[in-house]
């Protein structure tokens, strides 16, 4: 057993208030799944039917049309497919569209595998049968040498053995504080598995109720005790912070995020923080708990309850201003059940006249009935016997003639009794707004299309029950899409469906193959249930054919363009494998066609021959002519040039001439401005010559003017 702490213990008694509280609001509920089931999959009549009718001596037959009105329901769901589709969340960063695609197809596979279709069969016909169901999403590892884990989607076994929180306003109840889960075992089924201190306190003496609920109880073979899967939902006040590439995380995955990539010694700089706020983060608790203490407790990874409540078409009432309001669950028969009873109590009565009704009566005086038992017999049995034998006389008198027996004839069954029987049909056809059944019996020159039309509105009327289950098969798709990068963390293949329909298997998280790693608020699911009924299928088919008999240009259009629209509307054995297989053809047809088209473009008939020849001809026509043109252009451009050519001689000379003078202008200029520069450089040498006599005087005087200083100080320095 595992280890419970103290303040896990401590919240024992208000998870079981919670637990009776809950059970208590719902039971009326439950109690009507039960009542249903048994009306419509055992027998229609109640044990006060039955003291009634063994009172009155009449049969105890039924005649069980509901029954009939949900398999047909049913059948036309198996053949329904709702699709999921998987998108971007509104206002988050961009994600990978490769693992939107996997998402999407291994969804696809997971919800409609061989196992998947008998589970949502069974929770749409709780709804039409019981009025709701229950399914619940849970994970376990694959098998008992495997260390990964599934996700597993399954109905429970018993639905009015949940709960959800009272207060809970959507149709899934997930918007509630809480769910459970209730497991009755045996004592010595809880005793092995818990000990035996599991026992202490438990009183086996109550017995079972569905108005108040009871943790143990005693039936008539052993003891039972109630153990229960007790989810809640906690709020964790986490801060979260939004990174420059668009991603939202906590504050201390982020943290953790930094470690790693440090640890990794990437040089890239990571994104950094650009908002960050408090947030309220929603995480789920399982508690498993008897009637005496907390078994066991556990934070889990979902963030979602667990179990989905799928409603059929329930509502809110209040049966006066001062009671409170109840949620009133209802199967699909609901308001049908009193035609069936009247459908019983027609037919039992119209047995009771049929079961004491004589073949023949007979009144006869007693001289006429002979003394032999031969002949007796045939007045004791009336039905077996061919020839009535009487006395003619008295005492053998012929003057004593005694009257001969006669028959009393059969009175009539009342017609209102057989009227009834078979009017009670129509009546629950009309409360149950199934009117496709009467069609091909009241009428039989009724044709086909309006007995699939009266099919249809038939399934109109059920929609209510499909829609609920749209929703609720819509909320395990949100709880699947959550726990995918949770728990699909390893190397491992997964099945998938691809958009051509075909069954495949696709590698995850290994190296250079997609990685389940996406941000599970970044993705948001949708199913849709689209035209998937068979008889709508019947009924587009029908009219597509019509429309290409009316239109051949439609038929044309069809047969080359809208083949895959018609075979989507068949339903045949086979028809994925027409489908791929109608495709290739499709394909080589359009191949075939294009081969055609540049076969026949290469092609080129004679009439198509002589026209290209005499083209050919008139254009060698026109090139002489524009040749002729041509030259004649050219002789005349010749002799433009010849006297252009003259013009430009002469003119050239001209510039000859003149160039040569200005040759020698600039000739004269250069000699001029050299005798200049020659003069100035002249000029500069014997300025530079004076300026170093200058100087060399300059030094001189003043090597004088010191020796004459130096010589004086001498002399006075000698006197001194």
């Amino acid at each position: 057993m595992a280890y419970v702490n103290k303040d896990a213990q401590s919240m024992l008694e208000g998870i079981k208030d919670n637990i009776g509280r809950s059970y208590q609001y719902f039971y009326r509920n439950f109690q009507r799944y039960h009542q249903f089931m048994t009306f419509i999959y055992k027998t229609t009549l109640t044990a006060s039917d039955k003291s009634v009718l063994m009172e009155l001596q009449k049969p105890q037959t039924e005649f069980n049309l509901l029954e009939a009105y949900i398999s047909r329901l049913c059948g036309e769901f198996s053949k329904m497919d709702p699709a999921f589709t998987v998108r971007a969340a509104d206002g988050v960063a961009l994600i990978n569209p490769e693992i939107i695609e996997l998402v999407e197809a291994h969804m696809k596979a997971a919800f409609t595998g061989a196992d998947k279709d008998s589970l949502s069969y069974q929770l749409y016909r709780d709804l039409l049968s019981g009025g709701f169901s229950v399914a619940k999403v849970y994970t376990d590892y694959a098998n008992e040498k495997s260390f990964d884990q599934k996700i597993y989607i399954e109905r429970v076994f018993d639905p009015t053995l949940t709960g959800f929180d009272p207060m809970a306003r959507a149709s899934h109840k997930g918007d509630g504080r809480f769910c459970f889960e209730l497991f009755p075992k045996s004592k010595d089924e809880a005793a092995a598995l818990y000990g035996s201190d599991i026992l202490k306190g438990v009183d086996f003496t109550r017995n079972s109720s569905m108005e108040n609920f009871n943790w143990s109880y005693k039936n008539q073979v052993e003891d039972i005790l109630i153990f229960s899967e007790y989810y809640e939902k906690k709020m964790k006040r986490t801060k979260i912070v939004k990174l420059a590439n668009g991603h939202v995380v906590s504050e201390k995955s982020y943290e953790e995020f930094l470690a790693r990539w440090e640890e990794q010694g990437i040089l890239e700089q990571p994104p950094i923080v650009l908002k960050s706020r408090w947030s309220e983060i929603e995480t789920i608790e399982k508690y498993t708990l008897c009637q005496s203490k907390i078994i066991e407790h556990e934070k889990t990874n979902f963030s979602h309850l667990p179990l989905v409540f799928i409603d059929g078409n329930s509502v809110v009432i209040r049966d006066n201003d001062q009671s409170q309001a109840e949620q009133i669950t209802r199967p699909y028969v609901y308001q049908a059940v009193g035609a069936q009873r009247m459908k019983n109590f027609a037919g039992q009565s119209l047995c009771n006249e049929i079961e004491n009704l004589m073949q023949s009566q007979w009144i006869a005086p007693i001289e006429a009935i002979p003394d032999n038992d031969d002949y007796q017999y045939a007045y004791t049995n009336p039905q077996k016997a061919t020839v009535v034998m009487y006395n003619q006389w008295h005492d053998g008198d012929p003057n004593k003639p005694v009257a001969p027996p006669q028959t009393i004839n059969r009175p009539a069954i009342p017609p209102e009794i057989a009227n009834t029987f078979a009017m009670s049909d129509q009546v629950i056809q009309g409360v149950l707004g199934s009117y496709d059944a009467a069609m091909g019996v009241n009428d039989n020159d009724i044709s086909g299309v309006a007995i699939m039309q009266g099919a249809m509105h038939s399934n109109s009327a059920a929609m209510p029950y499909t829609v609920g289950f749209i929703r609720g098969w819509n909320r395990l798709g949100e709880i699947y899409l959550d726990l995918l990068p949770k728990y699909y963390v390893t190397p491992r293949t997964v099945p998938i469906i691809r958009p051509d329909g075909k069954r495949d298997y696709y590698e995850i998280n290994k190296p250079g193959h997609l990685q389940m790693d996406y941000d599970a608020s970044a993705l948001e699911v949708q199913v849709q249930s689209g035209v998937n009924f068979a008889v709508q299928k019947q009924i587009a088919l029908k009219a597509m054919i019509s429309l290409m008999q009316a239109s051949p240009q439609f038929a044309e259009f069809m047969n080359q363009e809208g083949l895959e629209v018609l075979l989507d509307n068949l339903d045949i054995k086979g028809i994925d494998n027409i489908k791929s297989m109608a495709a290739e053809w499709m394909a080589n047809q359009k191949k075939m066609q294009e081969q055609a088209a540049q076969a026949a473009q290469n092609q080129i008939d004679p009439q198509q021959l002589m026209q290209m020849q005499l083209q050919v001809e008139q254009a060698k026509v026109q090139q002489k002519q524009q040749e002729m043109e041509m030259k004649a252009q050219m002789q005349i451009k010749e002799l433009d040039t010849k006297s252009q050519i003259e013009l430009t001689k002469i003119a050239t000379d001209d510039a000859v001439k003149n160039k040569e003078a200005d040759i020698k202008f600039l000739e004269v200029m250069s000699k001029i401005q050299s005798s200049e520069v020659q003069m100035g450089l002249e000029q500069e040498k014997v300025d530079a010559e004076n300026a170093r006599t200058s100087v060399n005087l300059a030094m001189d005087l003043a090597r004088h003017h010191h020796e004459v200083s130096k010589s004086e100080k001498e002399s006075d320095d000698a006197a001194s």
